[in-house]
């Protein structure tokens, strides 16, 4: 039971189990709205304490509650409270409970401080594995990171100790310009990869539909076939091992080939075409480049969010996170053109392989 219940709280995988995640991220961002109200409007807060004092008090219980339970359930309680999840569920409470029992008033600039730690529960999105539901979906943690992160620059921009910040607009304009290029020339070099990719499975099945006239090598190529197959859409950590034995398989067809008289041009484009798929299978972009493009995006929306104050900045964070964070997302899901699966959004078509095979199936 204990474990299950740690199950329910960390990996929700049942509506029900879902829906307490959602609530318990809808009172980080109670938390937050109710810490700007705070802040920027103190007089509506003098005039509703009673319901001040009840959200503060609500919040803090749940999550007193929830962290209970956790320490309870735990199997190893130490190794929770060391763990980023503990860390992170102890902050939630401690301002809250300091705040009780040493009798101190809401309003201190430090209990504010230390209450603002409850924002951090929603980084516990990112420990859920990947979101389904498309790009949309795998944006989810970081709308809620970014439209919560938003939420505490609100409530600090309009403090006197906030630093002003202006002229910042040609910046911004600049470094979005240079972002588009960068994801542009990503996004052509892909798209062009995507295409390669499909004329070079066309021809291979071409050259072999000319190659199964001859019955002596018909089984060995029927055999090869499958084999291709399956190592393209091998998704195991060890792939590079399978590509290997695919290349010798194709040098063993290649013997068997020239061993009845198949050669010349055909077979030549033949095992071409197959070598850059192979080759394709494993390649990816430099991990230079792609950490650079994943640095400057990070980059560029926190200075949006500091800086573009209000109603505008919550627009603006929406829109660069969807757009510029969605746009990284499909370019990264291209790069691996021969991943098919459940959390796949783009890939390249190999129905002329699998048809082939069918017929021989």
């Amino acid at each position: 039971m204990k474990r299950k219940i740690i199950q329910f709280l960390d990996v929700p995988d049942s509506t029900l189990g879902k829906t307490f995640s959602i609530f318990l991220l809808s009172l980080v961002y109670i938390s937050i709205f109710h810490l700007v109200i705070e802040v920027r409007y103190p007089e509506i807060i003098s005039a509703n304490q009673e319901l001040s004092a009840f959200t503060r008090y609500f919040i803090l219980g749940i999550f007193t509650i929830e962290l209970c339970i956790r320490l309870i359930c735990s199997p190893n309680r130490w190794n929770y409270i060391k763990s980023f999840n503990g860390i992170i569920d102890f902050a939630a409470v401690v301002p809250g409970l300091l705040e009780i029992t040493l009798g101190l008033p809401a309003d201190l600039l430090w209990i504010r401080v230390l209450r603002i730690l409850r924002f951090f529960r929603i980084l516990k999105l990112f420990h859920y594995g990947k979101v389904k539901g498309g790009i949309t979906g795998a944006l989810t943690p970081y709308f809620a990171f970014a439209i919560g992160l938003k939420g505490i620059m609100v409530a600090v921009e309009g403090q006197e100790w906030w630093p002003e910040i202006s002229n910042l607009n040609v910046v911004i304009g600049v470094v979005g310009f240079s972002l588009a290029i960068l994801l542009g020339t990503k996004l052509q070099v892909i798209n062009n990869r995507l295409y390669s990719i499909e004329d070079a499975v066309c021809r291979i099945i071409g050259a072999l539909r000319d190659m199964q006239n001859n019955k002596e090598v018909l089984p060995h190529i029927d055999h090869w076939a499958k084999e291709l197959e399956s190592a393209l859409f091998y998704n195991g950590q060890n792939k590079a091992e399978v590509i290997r034995q695919m290349r010798s398989r194709t040098d063993d067809l290649e013997q068997k080939l020239e061993a009845v008289g198949i050669d010349g041009p055909n077979t030549a484009g033949f095992h071409r075409d197959v070598a850059y798929l192979l080759h394709r299978a494993l390649a990816s972009t430099p991990p230079a480049y792609e950490e650079f493009l994943r640095t400057v995006i990070f980059s560029y929306t926190i200075v949006v969010i500091t800086t573009v104050p209000g109603i505008t900045g919550f627009l603006a964070t929406f829109l660069l996170v969807y757009v510029l964070g969605g746009l990284f997302l499909l370019i990264d899901d291209m790069d691996k053109p021969l991943d098919v699966g459940p959390n796949s959004l783009i890939y390249v078509r190999l129905d002329p392989l699998i048809q082939f095979n069918d017929k021989t199936r």
